[in-house]
């Protein structure tokens, strides 16, 4: 089947699905929803929560009436009832919508309803026979020229005529580790019946994901005896040039570290550690090990920015000891390129900072002994085996800065040695956090703007870049506009975001780096990013969308300077009671949590909705220790007895995958 035997898919929504990414029934199957929506608790007007979105079966009691105001706008309002109270169901400027309800006529309706206006605003609504609303429901992410009603119906098309695929897990394994069988799979992720099917699916889906990427891991880090040793060097006389003592979480990770080097093995270590925790500098002394010891280092970072400011922070320090450095970026100039690859053969260059550029075939060291990588969950692992490659088995060190349980860590990395710093530079102010509703939203803009008057920079955080249909979060964009009206000009407002070009989110970074911009409004983009230790405000809209990870290292942008730093997370309505926001608004070790959320997800998410895609961008966010553990038993599994070798469908997923990893370092 193709995308145009669909009815209803002609070139015209062809080209919009190829503008999502989606070329055939495979890549419709696999473009999976963002998060899902609980339409299934029925409930009477008199037993309803207010300021929630809820399921209501109400009948029509008159007909609509719709009042203009201003220029082309407008009110609908529509009467219904059922058998404990009557509503208004209003519309705001969809007069057209409401014109189908039918007097005298039940239909189903979803919304949030006002108890103190006894009112429900733009209520979706179906007839009592429509699955559209009365159960679990996917919201996918769609563009301007395709419904989200269009795609769905096209998806079910898909799903009730189409077998997806010949499973690539064998049989055996299925049964033993209780896995939904692939094309089961794929229908439930889409068309939910209950939370626990849809939690199974789910763990399904993931489970495969991280099959293949650690069998891909295996397959590119296969049997590598070489190693280099170093002779030991004291690192005093680099520690005592710092500014600031390191601590004794520090002290151990950098013993760990060295005992690597010196000894008769390769290092392949991870360093994880809480935002701010001091993971760079650690990773600049273990540098000046290989330096000293007549070797070159590739330090690699996530994005320019970031890549830009590690060797800004550290070229003076190292210059100090005749430890010369360098960068190579994406923008760097022809003229400068060539001149760091002659450099870098020459064996003129000790320490290479960059990005992705670090991968170019041109670019070849002279004595590669250590590559480090930071933001390491960035990366593919097709990406830092492309750059150990540059040297003759250079020592591996990469930095992580999401926060997990030992126990969890330890599975997930079980091919690396790991390290954790666990504790927080003594200098570093505690960052002051408050949870509010949306109607507290003016008092915090006037202690956004008393802080911005005292000198200081603010970050805004929004779940969705633009509005989106049957959707009440807070967008980049509304808010932008919102907050121009609100401030008048009064302060300097932009906004980021991952749908920018490359050059314009790296200009409005660094405008907000350079303090030419006292508020920037952002997605979770921002989560990586450079120190602006002039920022100490951050305000997180719909904070109860994000997980509880995610809002941690969200706010560790903020409180690298000198100056008390406050994070306002702002809930949806009726979320102030939210488990997990009470638990962060009072707790800033990353460690706990990370605990937490493995308590949160390993239980409360298990039955309730699940507020995130699965894309591979988010899949680690299941701190599932047991999910960890069977996907190693099933690696170890294929791999020992070499079946994924005969496995065509499994052998074309890793193939897959490593062209995905060859995408991400083209681009």
């Amino acid at each position: 089947m193709k995308l145009t035997d669909i009815k209803g898919i002609g070139p015209k929504k062809q080209a919009k699905l190829n503008e999502m990414g989606i070329y055939d029934i495979g890549g419709y199957i696999e473009y999976l929803q963002r998060y899902y929506e609980d339409r299934s608790n029925l409930v009477y007007i008199e037993n309803s929560v207010d300021g929630e979105k809820q399921y209501f079966e109400l009948e029509i009691a008159n007909a609509a009436k719709t009042y203009f105001f201003k220029k082309n706008m407008s009110i609908t309002r529509v009467v219904a009832k059922d058998d404990t109270s009557s509503i208004n169901l209003v519309w705001y400027n969809d007069r057209f919508s409401p014109q189908s309800l039918k007097i005298g006529t039940k239909y189903k309706f979803f919304g949030k309803i006002d108890k103190s206006k006894k009112q429900i605003s733009n209520p979706l609504f179906s007839k009592l026979d429509d699955d559209y609303i009365g159960g679990i429901y996917p919201i996918y992410s769609v563009i301007k020229g395709l419904s989200r009603k269009e795609f769905i119906q096209f998806k079910d098309t898909i799903l009730d005529n189409t077998k997806i695929r010949s499973d690539y897990l064998p049989e055996k394994i299925l049964e033993q580790e209780n896995l939904v069988d692939i094309n089961d799979m794929f229908k439930i992720l889409h068309r939910p019946d209950s939370y626990l099917d849809l939690y199974k699916a789910k763990l399904s889906y993931v489970t495969r994901q991280l099959v293949v990427e650690h069998l891909a891991n295996k397959l590119f880090n296969n049997i590598d005896n070489s190693y280099i040793k170093h002779k030991a060097i004291s690192l005093t006389p680099y520690t005592e040039s710092l500014d600031f003592e390191l601590t004794q979480s520090q002290q151990q990770v950098l013993s760990e570290i060295s005992y690597d080097m010196y000894s008769d093995k390769k290092m392949n270590r991870i360093v994880i550690g809480d935002v701010g925790s001091g993971k760079t500098i650690v990773a600049i002394l273990s540098a000046i090990i290989a330096i000293k010891n007549g070797y070159q280092v590739a330090f690699m970072a996530p994005t320019e920015l970031l890549s830009i400011q590690h060797h800004n922070n550290f070229k003076s320090y190292l210059n100090k000891f005749d430890i010369r450095s360098e960068l190579l970026i994406g923008s760097t100039s022809t003229k400068d390129k060539r001149s760091i690859y002659r450099d870098l053969q020459n064996n003129d260059i000790d320490i290479l900072f960059g990005t992705h550029a670090l991968f170019q075939e041109k670019l070849e060291f002279n004595n590669l002994g250590l590559v480090i990588t930071d933001e390491q969950q960035r990366f593919g692992v097709y990406q830092r085996k492309l750059l150990s490659e540059k040297g003759s088995s250079p020592d591996i060190l990469l930095l992580s800065a999401t926060p997990i349980p030992r126990t969890l860590a330890l599975t997930m990395y079980q091919d690396l040695d790991l390290s954790i710093i666990d504790t927080l530079p003594s200098n570093r102010k505690p960052i002051e956090s408050f949870l509010v509703s949306e109607n507290m939203e003016r008092r915090f803009l006037k202690f956004a703007v008393k802080q911005i008057q005292e000198g200081r920079q603010v970050y805004v955080v929004c779940p969705r870049v633009s509005d989106d249909e049957d959707s009440d979060v807070n967008s980049v964009e509304n808010i932008y506009k919102r907050y121009k009206k609100f401030f008048e000009g009064r302060i300097r407002i932009d906004y980021i975001h991952g749908q920018l070009d490359v050059e314009s989110k790296t200009r409005k970074q660094q405008l907000f780096a350079n303090g030419d911009i006292d508020m920037l409004i952002a997605t979770s983009i921002i989560e990586v990013g450079i120190d602006v230790k002039n920022a100490n405000l951050m305000i997180i809209y719909n904070a109860n969308y994000f997980g509880l990870s995610q809002l941690h290292q969200l706010r560790g942008r903020i409180g690298r300077g000198n100056y008390q730093s406050y994070c306002i997370f702002v809930a949806s309505d009726g979320k102030i009671e939210d488990e997990k926001l009470k638990f962060i608004e009072t707790n800033n070790n990353g460690f706990e949590i990370a605990r937490k959320d493995l308590e949160l997800r390993g239980a409360g998410d298990r039955f309730g909705v699940f507020q995130s895609g699965f894309t591979s961008d988010n899949m680690y966010e299941i701190y599932d220790e047991d999910l960890y553990s069977r996907v190693n038993r099933i690696v170890m599994n294929l791999f020992e007895d070499k079946s994924y070798e005969s496995n065509i469908e499994l052998k074309k997923q890793i193939e897959n995958k490593m062209l995905e990893y060859k995408k991400i370092i083209l681009n």
